[in-house]
């Protein structure tokens, strides 16, 4: 927070927006409205890199109408956590709200995140009791978790998004955070500040598709692991520990049926299958140590994680790296 602001901005409100023109002048409406009625002072920053829209044409015009609606245009598209991490680096309130821009997270639930905050916790997250997806995307959603929360070292819970809101000293924390491939749940995870859940409304998209695709919820789930734990190599170690015992089983059997019962040793069709098998196993196993070599060189390169474009209102420094 700015001390020399004359108005302290109570909450800041951090929403990463792409092709949502159409959503945006209403979920402004009901922001201000939320806040009016809780009687706190507010900013919304909105982050947004590439639109096949107007998006970006719509929040000027919102902030014109009201100063309190800021935006910030990045130049490249690195995904919603590190959009996220540009709205938190340059946010001033005492506290901030994470939520999506498709009023799928509703802004009338955000007193209910406040004031759970306001008996001590640091983090608070939205728990819907249902999430407005397909059946199929709910029950990916479900065995995704329980995948990562069996191989990360963090842990997730079922039907969270990015709505939650996080106290001024997470904020802090997690602008000490400059990983290339973030996942900001699992830095909360780290931070381990004291966190807790309320039961909030699951929204319908008001207009527009979801940007978070099958294949993109894979490659989180990958990224996430890979920053989160190294027990994928661990069980690699382990699989060519098992396939190493059941060889040496395998040979000693072959020796004592060639030595002492005269059984000829034929099995063409199984020296091929576990040929094939094991070249699958060690190409899989490079891939994952490859993932990992590969992160590391990202990170070893030190680039920004993002260039901030273009900037509406006073949410950060115009075409400056951050």
């Amino acid at each position: 927070m700015n001390p020399s602001d004359p108005k302290p901005v109570n909450v800041s409100v951090i929403i990463p927006v792409q092709d949502e023109a159409l959503v945006i002048p209403e979920l402004c409406a009901r922001l201000a409205a939320t806040f009016q009625a809780m009687g706190l002072t507010y900013e919304a920053i909105f982050v947004t890199d590439f639109n096949r829209d107007n998006t970006l044409a719509v929040l000027r015009n919102e902030h014109q109408k009201n100063p309190r609606v800021k935006a910030m245009k990045l130049s490249s598209g690195r995904g919603q956590h590190i959009a996220v991490g540009a709205g938190l680096r340059a946010c001033r309130g005492g506290c901030a709200v994470l939520m999506d821009g498709d009023l799928q997270d509703l802004p009338e639930d955000i007193p209910k995140l406040y004031g759970r905050m306001q008996e001590g916790f640091d983090i608070v997250y939205g728990v819907k009791e249902k999430k407005d997806d397909s059946t199929l995307r709910n029950v990916f959603s479900k065995c995704f978790v329980h995948v990562i929360n069996w191989l990360s070292d963090q842990k997730l819970q079922h039907n969270t998004a990015m709505f939650r809101i996080i106290s001024g000293r997470t904020i802090r924390e997690l602008r000490r955070f400059g990983e290339y491939e973030q996942s900001l749940t699992g830095l909360m995870a780290l931070v381990n500040f004291p966190t807790a859940t309320v039961p909030v409304i699951s929204g319908t998209r008001a207009a527009g598709k979801t940007k978070y695709s099958f294949l993109r919820q894979v490659n989180f789930a990958i990224s996430f692991l890979l920053a989160f734990t190294i027990k994928p190599l661990r069980l690699i170690s382990m699989f060519g520990l098992m396939v190493a015992v059941i060889s040496f089983g395998y040979l000693a059997v072959v020796l004592v049926q060639a030595l002492f019962t005269g059984i000829k040793v034929m099995g063409w069709a199984t020296l091929v299958s576990l040929i094939t098998f094991l070249s699958g196993v060690q190409l899989l196993a490079l891939g994952i140590i490859g993932e990992y070599v590969g992160r590391t060189y990202l990170e070893s390169k030190r680039r920004p994680l993002y260039i901030v474009e273009e900037v509406i209102g006073d949410a950060g420094p115009s075409k400056d790296e951050i």
